[in-house]
């Protein structure tokens, strides 16, 4: 038995080791990014601070959304031309905004909801995070492959880990059961 319970520890500190190695660098770039979503209403940079107008209490006074997305596209941002350049539309009732930011480029234009009037434009670089925390930037299989095999790793990391710690403990336990301490 000890001879084969050396393999099978042998077998999880490589399995541990190679687990680590690849899993670390995906641990890496999630934390990191992970971090910075969770930081990014405190930080301008990441994410643009929202405007604020007077709060929205009743549908109707929002401004009509042909009228809104006008006076985004009229910017000429060139990552925000017309309809087909829109990733989301965010009405903000509280605040009296509405968002509008772009497919690509991680573009957003903050407009007052009732006037259509533009209040601010700026880089939605949490956007850019998101799509790398989840690793969409990537194309969709890593996103719906790579991600859950990342996962699985890092299951495979702490169960490795758990079974290189254990066993010798569990050996040593068995030892001194049969020498009788």
């Amino acid at each position: 038995t000890r001879g084969y319970t050396g393999e099978v520890l042998r077998r999880f500190r490589t399995l541990h080791r190679w687990l680590g190695l690849g899993g670390s660098i995906f641990l890496a770039v999630i934390s990191l990014t992970g971090f910075l979503l969770a930081i990014k209403k405190r930080a301008d940079w990441i994410q643009p601070a929202t405007e604020k107008s007077a709060a929205v209490v009743r549908l109707e006074e929002v401004a009509p959304l042909d009228r809104l997305g006008a006076a985004a596209f009229a910017l000429r941002l060139p990552e925000l031309r017309g309809p087909e350049d829109v990733n989301r539309f965010e009405l903000h009732a509280d605040k009296g905004i509405f968002k509008i930011t772009s497919k690509t480029g991680y573009r957003e234009v903050q407009l007052d909801a009732r006037t259509a009037r533009v209040l601010s434009t700026g880089i939605r670089r949490d956007q850019f995070f998101e799509s790398l925390h989840d690793l969409s930037f990537f194309g969709a299989v890593w996103r719906d492959w790579a991600l859950p095999a990342v996962a699985l790793a890092l299951f495979g990391l702490g169960v490795s880990g758990i079974a290189i710690v254990a066993i010798p403990a569990l050996r040593r336990r068995a030892y001194r059961r049969s020498k009788g301490e």
